[in-house]
């Protein structure tokens, strides 16, 4: 199979697939005008639902978790990571037996996901709580994170916790020597500990400048701490209304661009109509502007922003060039995640997830979506 379309940066490509992967890549004349662009498929490391399914909920299901496959793929994300919140340790165990359920007996879900992540229940009961529930948050306990993760059948691979809290030190450290991907978010943490987390092995900022007190001490505080350190990734929900403009570009600027992960920290409500949905912790309601705030108030519950969307505000906020803020959404999370199967560039050998798209157009204007060379979404029949 080939496929032609523009590379940002590159130009006018022939691109040959074969048995899932990328065969050839030859750039055979500069960008053409009113063409379709070509990109490796967008990664959305923290999607704690979509479509009306909450990856949490008591509900969940094998065929509700498949269901959302269909309705991503369009946004043209190839690969995401089903993100459990703060829960009962039951709670948490039930929904992982799940999703490993659906990545064993279904390979597209594997091939769409390259690990789960945990959001708590490691995390602050204090200001930085968020919409995570405060009646299941607890210390680290590397014995019931075994149990999750034999649960989840070594599937988890990002969890984010509060370096503040008793015995996370130990916890970081161990979660890094088994593989994990460590993150700090939802803390209350002072900048010496966000130091000293680094220092166990922690690689990221969940949500940069989310999850975090609303006041803080203006020189000493988690935030700067964490845009400071060149050790720490930094994702960031550009949704419009997460992040203001200006720290989106002092993020970026601290951290370049090859260390800025864009994510959308979805809920259920994403791409469903307005009005109120209930979520594991909370009944958030979706506003017509597509703000998702927790019912009757304006405290953020997550996001409905789809990432197609999400790069778009971020090329708008920052103005850095396409092939950047692609960068952001798939060479980075990859290199990141170090997962199989993820497409980091449009190269040899890279897996033939690709999307195709028009980036004059609302939203990139998505045309088509592959998943190891099978066409997944097609914009026109």
């Amino acid at each position: 199979m080939i496929i032609e379309g523009n590379i940002p940066a590159r130009g006018w490509a022939r691109i040959r697939i074969e048995s899932g992967l990328i065969q050839s890549v030859e750039v055979v004349g500069p960008t053409a005008d009113s063409q379709p662009f070509v990109a490796p498929g967008l990664i959305d490391i923290q999607v704690n639902g979509f479509a009306g399914v909450d990856f949490s909920e008591p509900e969940l299901t094998i065929e509700r978790a498949l269901a959302v496959l269909p309705r991503i793929w369009k946004t043209g994300v190839t690969s995401f990571c089903p993100t459990l919140v703060t829960n009962t340790h039951e709670g948490l165990k039930r929904n992982f037996r799940i999703l490993a359920a659906a990545f064993r007996l279904y390979p597209q879900f594997a091939r769409s996901v390259p690990c789960f992540h945990l959001e708590g229940p490691y995390i602050s009961p204090g200001g930085a709580l968020g919409a995570h529930n405060a009646q299941n948050v607890r210390w680290p306990d590397w014995g019931e994170f075994q149990e999750l993760q034999e649960a989840a059948e070594g599937h988890i691979g990002i969890v984010t916790l509060a370096p503040e809290l008793p015995g996370a030190m130990d916890f970081i450290r161990r979660l890094c020597a088994s593989g994990v991907l460590v993150a700090v978010g939802h803390t209350d943490a002072s900048a010496e500990q966000i130091h000293q987390a680094v220092e166990a092995g922690a690689r990221l900022s969940t949500h940069l400048g989310n999850g975090c007190p609303e006041m803080m001490h203006r020189h000493l505080s988690p935030l700067w701490a964490e845009i400071a350190m060149p050790e720490l990734n930094a994702s960031i929900i550009c949704d419009g209304f997460h992040l203001p403009p200006d720290l989106v570009n002092v993020i970026l600027l601290a951290k370049t661009i090859g260390r800025c992960i864009l994510i959308t920290d979805a809920v259920s409500p994403a791409t469903m109509p307005p009005g109120r949905y209930r979520t594991l912790n909370t009944e958030v309601e979706l506003l017509p502007n597509n703000k998702v705030v927790a019912a009757g108030g304006k405290m953020l519950a997550g996001s409905a922003a789809s990432l197609n969307h999400v790069v778009e505000v971020f090329l708008r906020y920052t103005g850095v060039p396409l092939v950047d803020a692609l960068a952001a959404a798939t060479t980075n999370p990859a290199r990141l995640l170090g997962a199989d199967g993820l497409c980091s560039c449009i190269a040899e050998g890279q897996p033939a997830n690709i999307f195709m798209f028009q980036p004059e157009c609302p939203n990139l204007g998505i045309t088509g979506v592959y998943l190891g060379g099978e066409k997944v979404f097609c914009a026109r029949p």
